[in-house]
């Protein structure tokens, strides 16, 4: 291992421990360094550091704020408009990370004594343990980050609003930059830190694009290219700090194919950040021919720039500069020929007609897809290694076949024997070992003594307990259903048929698009902290990088198995499931966002929804689902959903599904006839029309429609009640309250009974 990468990892590692300590001081907990097997002890001129890297990364003047034992959460603090938010009302339970733990409690129901932050501190030590003992050097140390992380982000800080993991993650960060300044500045200057952003674009043109053959492995090639566009964010942000030799540490953030790495200002610095960004575009130009590609910007910036006067000002310039570098993307006028002489003797890629293929009518990179597409189903671990590394292959570690910027990617399953180096030539050529395994309850720890990695979609597999029934079915091929093998399109599109009382299959078989981001992203970023720093900005980022990347998948796995989260994480996701269903967890999602964010009415979501049949072409889906979402982002104030080609806020759906149950229950007590509720869309779109005189004859003319569907259909004695709960169900509530928006409710009772 270099030894200034070395030393980097030491000053990181010092500056955790270091904070581990101190909180072990102020809690009275025990405190053993040898369970921190790179720790030694700092300095005087370290602790020097790492005072002012305290200060710098919390905004801390003066005397340091001695926190509860509560940890109080940022989403709450969030304010979009002038009122100042109140009394904080939401902390965090003190327990191991799960897909449950992360979301917040009320205050007064957090039960926290000094014997459960004990109790919690032993069980982080004891984690460590699980740590295999052949992983040394940064291997180590990035498996350290991922156990601190699932331990210290319910445990309060200096400042009861930031998490001890997120406030000693943003000091070593920092801490390692004034280090570093200080030994290889030259020229000493104010701007001792260069913050490092790193930008993925054409991530949707990626993921759907088409060729001939795409359709026949859609479900596959989706997960296999999410996988791979995540991939290529975690590597690209690898490659970064190992130019600058860096340590896992100094990378703050990384989500949805975005990263922030602190470093040094320094010339040496400078010059391996251009050296990187050459690189990744020759690679992302001869690979993707262009297709995708990552921009690196950089911030100087200076001690100063970190208080509460100036922070607002760094954002906004880490914006303006990641803006920029969008626009110039691929440096296509460098030494690297950006028109390149490439053979198609073997015609298009059959799997993305954008690239050339070989003899097997596939490209490289697709054929790599379709195998992590099936990888995925089958291993939990990823090893990042040396491009020449001798990884022995067998049934338990596969390897891809294309190179990712140099480094070769092999997965792996879970058995001890996975990291043993024994098959390497040289222990050196491992770089990473990830776990990127998916709980399957809300309820279980993630830490499994390996590094963790966010980059996993949930897949729906067939299970021993699947029915498969002709009549549900009759339409396809179903004939190589193989339990604990992922569902095909063709399956999940059936999934919402059920039998009706005679025993027959009925229902619509098709597959529901669903896209979705946070409204207003950067605007809570940059204005919704009334105090905010640099610790705070790297906790809400991860925070909100959790719910989809962490919460969303296992939450699929445990209640909605049916669901494909073909991506998730940062603010956005995207989904394929059975067009009913993912209506349904849809509105959950609002439901447990909202519960995320402690009930903070500025932060919300939008989604567009798009249903189609089986075999509608891959980038069709993904056009429709955006153009789906921007109409949602189109309603005032955002927060709102589209289907069906209506787009309606949150408040509104949730109204419209009670409407939907009651259609089914009217329809269920009077046998009501679907002839009679198609003439109500009729009257819903004349509800909204303003222009036609004749349109607004609507009322009479529901009330003549319903008044003789009732007299000639019913008996006479149900007949009062029936007219009295169509009018005032489907008339007032219905048709006179949402217009034209009824139709959604009444289109889903048609779907569901066709």
């Amino acid at each position: 291992m270099n030894q200034l990468l070395s030393s980097s990892s030491q000053i990181a590692f010092a500056a955790l421990v270091h904070s581990l300590k101190t909180f072990a001081t102020q809690h009275n907990l025990p405190f053993s360094p040898e369970n921190f097997t790179l720790y030694q002890k700092p300095d005087h001129q370290l602790l020097s550091i790492f005072t002012e890297a305290e200060k710098i990364a919390s905004n801390i003047n003066g005397q340091v704020e001695h926190a509860s034992d509560k940890l109080r959460t940022l989403l709450e603090q969030i304010t979009l408009s002038k009122n100042k938010s109140a009394k904080p009302r939401f902390g965090y339970p003190i327990q191991p990370m799960s897909a449950e733990s992360i979301f917040p409690t009320e205050l007064n129901r957090l039960n926290i004594s000094s014997e459960k932050i004990k109790e919690h501190w032993e069980r982080f030590n004891q984690a460590l343990k699980d740590i295999p003992s052949s992983h040394q050097g940064d291997l180590w140390l990035d498996h350290f980050d991922t156990a601190f992380q699932c331990f210290g982000t319910c445990l309060p800080s200096q400042t009861a609003d930031i998490s001890l993991y997120d406030h000693s993650k943003a000091v070593a960060a920092l801490a390692t930059a004034l280090w570093r300044n200080e030994q290889e500045s030259n020229t000493p200057t104010s701007e001792k830190f260069l913050l490092i952003q790193g930008d993925f674009f054409g991530i949707q043109d990626f993921i759907f694009s088409g060729g001939r053959e795409t359709n026949k492995q859609a479900a596959k090639l989706l997960r296999g290219r999410s996988f791979q566009v995540s991939l290529f964010a975690e590597l690209a942000a690898l490659k970064v700090l190992q130019a600058c030799e860096l340590p896992t540490t100094s990378q703050i953030i990384n989500a949805a194919g975005k990263f922030l790495i602190v470093a040094p200002n320094t010339t040496k610095i400078k010059q391996a950040i251009e050296r990187v960004q050459t690189e990744l575009d020759q690679w992302f130009i001869k690979k993707t021919y262009g297709l995708i590609g990552l921009g690196i910007a950089t911030q100087t910036a200076t001690a100063q720039d970190f208080t509460a006067m100036e922070f607002r000002k760094l954002q906004k310039s880490l914006f303006e500069a990641l803006e920029v570098k969008k626009l110039q993307r691929l440096d296509l006028t460098a030494s690297t020929a950006s028109v390149q002489d490439i053979e198609y003797s073997n015609g298009v890629c059959e799997l993305n007609g954008n690239f050339p293929a070989e003899q097997d009518g596939c490209s490289v990179i697709s054929r790599d897809q379709i195998k992590i597409g099936d990888l995925l189903a089958k291993k939990d671990r990823i090893i990042i290694a040396e491009y020449n590394a001798k990884i022995y292959e067998d049934y338990r570690t596969k390897s891809l076949e294309l190179n990712i910027f140099g480094f070769s990617i092999v997965f792996t399953d879970e058995q001890e024997s996975s990291g043993d180096f024994s098959k390497l030539s040289r222990a050196e050529q491992i770089y990473r070992f990830w776990d990127f395994s998916i709980p399957q309850k809300l309820t279980e720890q993630i830490w499994k003594g390996y590094a963790r990695r966010y980059i996993n979609a949930y897949i729906p597999y067939f299970k021993e307990t699947d029915r498969y029934d002709e009549g549900k079915y009759s339409q396809f091929d179903l004939s190589e259903r193989i339990v604990e093998q992922p569902k095909t399109f063709d399956y999940l599109a059936c999934e919402d048929r059920f039998q009706n009382a005679n025993g027959s299959w009925i229902g619509q078989k098709a597959l529901m698009t669903l896209k979705g981001d946070v409204d207003n992203l950067g605007t809570i970023f940059q204005k919704g902290l009334e105090k905010p720093n640099f610790a705070k900005m790297a906790a809400l980022s991860r925070q909100m990088n959790q719910f989809f990347s962490l919460w969303l998948p296992a939450y699929c796995a445990e209640h909605y198995p049916n669901m494909y989260t073909v991506f998730a994480g940062g603010d956005d996701f995207f989904l394929i499931g059975p067009w009913h269903t993912t209506q349904k967890i849809a509105n959950a999602m609002r439901q447990h966002f909202a519960d995320y964010v402690a009930r903070n009415p500025d932060i919300h979501f939008s989604v567009g929804m798009v249903m189609t049949k089986v075999g509608v072409p891959v980038p069709h889906l993904g056009e429709m689902a955006e153009e789906a979402l921007e109409q949602a982002k189109a309603v005032d104030g955002k927060n709102a959903v589209t289907i069906y080609k209506r787009a309606v806020s949150w408040n509104k759906w949730h109204l419209l599904t009670d409407l939907e149950d009651e259609i089914n229950r009217l329809a269920e007590n009077y046998d009501i006839s679907t002839g009679y509720f198609y003439s109500l869309i009729r009257f819903a779109k004349q509800a909204e029309d303003k222009e036609n005189l004749e349109s607004t004859m609507w009322r009479s003319r529901f009330a003549y429609r319903t008044s003789r569907y009732v007299t000639d259909k019913l008996a006479k004695e149900k007949r009062p009640k029936a007219l009295n709960e169509l009018i005032i169900s489907l008339g007032d509530k219905g048709i006179e309250q949402h217009k034209g928006n009824f139709i959604i409710p009444l289109f889903n009772y048609f779907y569901s009974k066709r």
